[in-house]
């Protein structure tokens, strides 16, 4: 049987098949904090009203943003230290900007000949020395749905206002479905999925025949992208389209559809590494009420669109994906509208303002494994037309998320165990133990700092000599080998 040692020693280590990696859950991301930014005009826009599209600069530990709707212009605001609260006026606010707004969408040396009048992603590029920023764009309502165009290149992050563009050019796959976020494919990923990157967009903008009608994915090479004069090749891994969607039941008729509906959009997403996990993220709405089109909701507003008769009835939600389906779908053993999340539902973040429950766009930086979320219109405290989001900031805890099922250990999915209380201040009880059991404390860098044998049904670990933090207890039974890990933080 393997020890848990052993079995710890591995998950640090860099399983040779992707494949073999476990599962994400979203209960593994913890809120590291938030931060509020100045609603103030800097440059050519402001952040009121934003849609959210954000790209982690690693360089200026900072965030590339689109400021208000009608200008979509970026800016750059350095990232101050994080407090972890959910009280508004806690937060910490970055009150000027690194780089001041600045549009680039019509000033392609191709004139943007689409109309492109809407940021869908963002993605800082360091190449050879100099920092890129690649910029996903649509057509906000492209009625004939002849859009092909998708992406510039802003050759110097770092002079916004003074830098050359080039573009526009256009992701394979069509411009409704490969328009939005972008984002990094772990190294172990990378040679089966025939890309370092991730491009992908949804429905829940206007036209919706013309969209992915659920969460997109198609890999891409980023050398390639850079280079590129017209089109960049792709790799699909998973698409819908109004045909053939993510859930047919789109207005929620039976009132059993809780996965994509009209009123879903997914605005960010990125495989986790370490697993083998696709996780998007966005909102969704009308999967109690259903979906009205251009009705009276329950709070007397009257709909311009799409919207749920019972007002409340929108959320923040998250879908995740199994990565062997999207290598299916690349390798053609399944088709792109087949994939389904193996798990899926609300994901509420703090801030969420009244009557606006969105996720407007995401980052995720690898060598932290924070991701960076901006909350739509969740400042609701710099004035009255004063709307800029909230950057909320999660951590995928990302070693406890590396357990390669090669490693032979069954994880134990009925246990009787007990591990309390939790959080705690000094020691943790673990109960529901049966015959010889191995107990490991260890701190998220799978440093073991306790290592405990014991044979009775109750055991007790002391965490007061270790400061304060999030830590895992991992109980393995050693007749079985059934296995046993929970967070356990200390306060």
């Amino acid at each position: 049987m393997v020890s848990i040692l052993s079995f710890l020693t591995t998950v640090m280590s860099i399983a040779q098949n992707p494949e073999e990696l476990s599962l994400f859950s979203i209960s593994q991301l913890t809120y590291e904090g938030a931060f509020r930014l100045e609603a103030s005009e800097f440059g050519v826009s402001d952040l009121n009203y934003s849609e959210g599209p954000i790209a982690y600069n690693s360089k200026n530990h900072s965030l590339f943003i689109v400021g208000h709707a009608h200008q979509q212009a970026i800016a750059e605001f350095g990232i101050p230290e994080l407090v972890k609260s959910e009280v508004l006026a806690d937060l910490n606010m970055v009150d000027s900007p690194l780089q001041p707004f600045v549009q680039v969408l019509d000033g392609t040396p191709d004139g943007n000949p689409e109309g492109i009048d809407r940021i869908g992603g963002l993605y800082v590029v360091n190449n050879g020395g100099r920092q890129q920023l690649l910029v996903n764009g649509y057509e906000y309502y492209d009625a004939p749905g002849d859009n092909s165009l998708t992406t510039l290149v802003i050759n110097d992050a770092n002079n916004l206002e003074t830098s050359s563009l080039k573009g526009y050019m256009n992701f394979q796959g069509g411009a409704g479905h490969t328009s939005g976020w972008i984002s990094p494919i772990p190294t172990i990923w990378q040679q089966v999925l025939e890309g370092s990157h991730i491009t992908g967009q949804s429905s829940g903008i206007p036209i919706i025949s013309r969209t992915s009608v659920g969460p997109s994915a198609f890999s891409f090479q980023m050398e390639e992208a850079l280079a590129a004069t017209n089109e960049i090749a792709t790799k699909i891994l998973m698409d819908f389209s109004l045909a053939e969607p993510l859930n047919e039941d789109l207005a929620n008729e039976t009132g059993t559809n809780d996965i994509w509906t009209h009123l879903s959009r997914a605005t960010y997403g990125f495989i986790v590494p370490g697993t083998r996990t696709y996780m998007t993220l966005g909102n969704s709405g009308g999967h109690i009420s259903g979906v009205c089109y251009k009705c009276s909701q329950d709070d007397g507003n009257l709909c311009g669109g799409y919207c749920p008769p019972q007002a409340s009835d929108e959320y923040q939600h998250y879908w995740l994906w199994d990565m062997q389906d999207l290598l299916k779908v690349k390798n053609g053993t399944l088709a792109s509208h087949e994939v389904l999340p193996y798990d899926y539902g609300i994901f509420n973040t703090p801030f969420q303002a009244s009557g606006m429950r969105a996720v407007g766009g995401g980052s995720f930086d690898s060598t932290t494994g924070n991701l960076y979320l901006t909350v739509q219109k969740g400042d609701t405290e710099q004035g009255t037309y004063a709307r800029p989001p909230v950057v909320v900031v999660y951590n995928v805890n990302g070693p406890i998320s590396n357990t390669p099922e090669t490693v032979n250990v069954p994880i134990d999915e009925t246990t009787n165990i007990r591990i309390y209380p939790n959080p705690t201040s000094d020691k943790i009880t673990v109960s529901g133990l049966i015959s010889e059991s191995k107990i490991l404390l260890t701190d998220v860098r799978h440093k073991v700092l306790k290592n405990i044998t014991t044979t009775e049904s109750t055991a007790e670990v002391d965490l007061t000599p270790f400061s304060v933090g999030l830590y895992f207890i991992s109980i393995q039974n050693k007749e079985t080998g059934t296995l046993h890990t929970e967070k356990i933080v200390k306060r």
